[in-house]
């Protein structure tokens, strides 16, 4: 029986946050510096670097897209609303994971090089999101670019205003509502 594990995947996962925003790459080297874990444990768990980037990309993902899905789903007197929010308390509460995704380029963090059954896995996550959104819109009866801009750009651009160089204030969730709830109110 081997080892238990010396560090959490969240550690060097935050590490990789760091890297992206203070370097605007990351480095194997800068990881596990700051993690401070061996190159030879990151390569154990993650295979490669490129392993590395598909596991704190898909870290990432999976945790925004379950906290989404699972508000986009839950009734509500504005649908829509609570799913909109997610994005800016996503990143108020799961900093590092929210850094990934804001400043990590899906090309970079999932390339060609990642682990095969990573990329499946995206490519399932994506499609249990897209589905979703598919079935929010119909049963809305809007279409479906009107719910991409009201659930996925107008939040997307308000946390990019302040990340990475600052936190997002709980003042944008109203400036979101203001926005978003007229765009969906509308047939």
């Amino acid at each position: 029986m081997g080892r238990p594990s010396s560090f959490l995947d969240e550690t060097v996962f935050a590490a990789v946050a760091n890297c992206l925003v203070e370097q605007g790459e990351v480095r194997l080297q800068a990881v596990t510096s700051m993690a401070r874990v061996s190159t030879g444990s990151i390569y154990h768990r993650f295979g490669s670097r490129e392993g590395l980037m598909a596991a704190a990309w898909l870290d990432a993902v999976g945790a925004f897209q379950d906290r989404f899905l699972a508000a986009l789903e839950a009734p509500a007197t504005s649908p829509g609303l609570a799913a909109a929010l997610v994005t800016p308390a996503f990143c108020r509460d799961e900093v590092a994971r929210a850094l990934i995704l804001t400043t990590g380029r899906r090309s970079e963090m999932m390339s060609d090089k990642a682990p095969l059954d990573m990329r499946a896995r995206l490519d399932q996550l994506n499609g249990r999101s897209r589905a979703g959104l598919d079935a929010f819109a119909r049963e809305q009866g809007l279409p479906i670019d009107r719910v991409l801009l009201a659930l996925i750009g107008i939040p997307l651009g308000a946390v990019r205003l302040y990340l990475p160089d600052k936190a997002v204030p709980e003042s944008v969730d109203g400036d979101i509502g203001t926005a978003v709830v007229p765009l969906l109110s509308a047939r």
